[in-house]
């Protein structure tokens, strides 16, 4: 069952992605983006989608805690005393409201009535955020971080699924581009400092590395390592392609916009997992009670105490994986220059991910 909270998790991520990027979209004038074509049906069933895959952590908790007392009392117990479960009785009585909106109300058509949806959105992005690991560990700090954290993303990741998979055209791209190339990076820096914060309240800075000795930090670490090829191709989008375009207009930039999102997904796929683990709280503990991570013991290869410490020696091998992932990052831009296709260089950034964090791993004591 775990695994389908995982599969849950993404699509919960990817249902607020698609209705904040629908909803940004329309508010901006038609001549600074590409003509995007996205159906209401598309709206309804995202909004469907936060209702039932954020049922998934609730589920999950009333399967687990039923054999007690059984499953009408848990689930009582669930929706009148645990956050996650009060979370979601508000999330399904906003979703209701809102399905009800985009069905009655020219969502698509309105900037009004987008403007609504959208806030919309963010109110069942900070209801989510309630019952999120940062909030149960500092409630405010944690919901504000989380809220930052996931509305950044959603608007960041949001118009590019809508421009790369829901534009009919090659219009206005370069005006599209001059002005979501500083809302990106502003999305970036919001996700940045927020993911940071929530990080120091759920993982002491002292014990980052210790805790690649658990499924969590294992999830932390390739998440920060996926960040370097996403910076890349934001670069090759924000600013070769606009160099590109600004000499030839027949220029598709969509192959690439793809390759980012595509990234971007599997990012989401990794906090997916983050979310679904115990945070690693006495790590000496967890590793008694736990085990270390299964990767972690894959390419560790050695044995671990309870007591052990994460350190570095730089190895032959070590210094030869982080050159090559130097080299998968330098391909990634060649390839763009070379007018190489968006897939060889989406290739070259997952080449960059495995030869980084081999070159980490490996290099542990």
């Amino acid at each position: 069952m775990i695994y389908v909270l995982y599969l849950t998790e993404l699509l919960l991520y990817l249902c607020f992605s698609i209705l904040m990027g629908s909803f940004v979209m329309q508010l901006i004038p038609d001549n600074k983006k590409p003509a995007i074509d996205i159906h209401k049906r598309w709206l309804q069933l995202c909004i469907l989608g936060i209702v039932f895959f954020s049922l998934g952590p609730v589920a999950y908790l009333i399967y687990m805690l039923q054999e007690d007392v059984g499953w009408a009392v848990t689930t009582q117990n669930v929706f009148s005393t645990f956050e996650v479960g009060r979370s979601w009785a508000f999330t399904l009585i906003f979703s209701l409201f809102f399905y009800v909106f985009i069905s009655l109300f020219p969502v698509l058509e309105k900037k009004r009535y987008a403007a609504v949806s959208t806030v919309f959105v963010a109110a069942l992005i900070f209801t989510i955020s309630w019952a999120g690991h940062p909030a149960s560990i500092e409630k405010v700090p944690g919901f504000l971080y989380h809220s930052l954290h996931f509305l950044a993303v959603g608007i960041w990741v949001g118009i590019l699924l809508m421009v790369s998979w829901f534009s009919t055209d090659k219009r206005n791209w370069l005006h599209f581009l001059r002005w979501f190339t500083p809302v990106a990076m502003i999305c970036f820096m919001v996700t940045a400092v927020s993911g940071f914060m929530m990080m120091t309240l759920i993982v002491d800075l002292a014990d980052y590395t210790d805790s690649w000795m658990l499924n969590y930090g294992q999830a932390l670490l390739i998440k920060h390592i996926i960040v370097v090829p996403i910076l890349i191709f934001a670069f090759i989008n924000g600013f070769l392609v606009k160099k590109k375009l600004q000499k030839d207009l027949s220029f598709d930039p969509k192959p690439w916009v793809k390759a980012e999102s595509i990234v971007l997904i599997i990012i989401f796929s990794v906090t997916a997992f983050l979310g679904q683990q115990p945070p690693p709280h006495g790590i000496e503990i967890m590793l008694k009670s736990n085990g270390t991570a299964p990767l972690f013991d894959y390419v560790y290869g050695g044995i671990v105490e309870p007591t052990m410490h994460v350190q570095f020696e730089v190895t032959a091998l070590s210094i030869l994986l982080a050159i090559l992932s130097a080299a998968f990052l330098v391909f990634m831009l060649i390839s763009f220059v070379r007018k190489t296709s968006a897939v060889f260089t989406f290739t070259m950034s997952f080449f960059l991910i495995i030869s980084l964090y081999l070159s980490l791993m490996l290099s542990i004591q």
